[in-house]
């Protein structure tokens, strides 16, 4: 049986060594994500979140900017946000085997057009930090704060990068 890991692991290796961390050239996330948000004076409500987030590299290895478009459920109304968001890798993983295992990232969002169908327009302003693994599968932590409302969103999601760039064996 661990043999069979190992063999299995060998195997899977060269895909990743393959590919970059950020890369150069564009990227489309999905995200899901759920956490809690809390109104101001108000109990702590579940938070359903599903985002698009097409991204394109400034800094090949370093830094992206895109935009996000998503939907949201805070517990008791459905809505929509978008805005803009950016990501700066400040940690790499050591390699493995050639391959670059995982980095870290710090991302920041400003979401200008959030709505809700029982509110008014919002605005969320909002940090996190990430952990992706070969430009493909991720976790991101992430708070926002709502203005005017002054709600705090906070959430774990997991993203999973429609463009994958993993080159072609030889």
């Amino acid at each position: 049986m661990m043999r069979a890991r190992w063999l299995l692991w060998l195997l899977l290796v060269p895909a990743l060594a393959r590919t970059q961390e950020i890369p150069k050239g564009p990227s489309l996330l999905v995200e899901l994500g759920q956490g809690l948000n809390r109104p101001r004076g108000g109990p702590e409500l579940y938070l359903a979140t599903v985002q698009l987030v097409p991204q394109w590299t400034l800094v090949p290895g370093h830094l992206r900017a895109g935009v996000v478009l998503g939907a949201f459920h805070p517990g008791y109304r459905a809505g929509g946000l978008a805005g803009g968001r950016v990501t700066l890798k400040v940690l790499q993983g050591p390699p493995i085997m050639l391959a670059n295992s995982f980095h870290v990232h710090l991302l920041g969002e400003y979401l200008p057009a959030v709505w809700s169908s029982s509110e008014k327009w919002q605005q969320w302003v909002g940090a996190g930090v990430g952990l992706e693994e070969a430009n493909l599968l991720g976790l991101a932590l992430k708070v926002h704060r709502s203005f005017p409302a002054g709600t705090v969103y906070a959430r774990l999601d997991l993203t999973f990068n429609l463009l994958h760039k993993g080159k072609p064996s030889l």
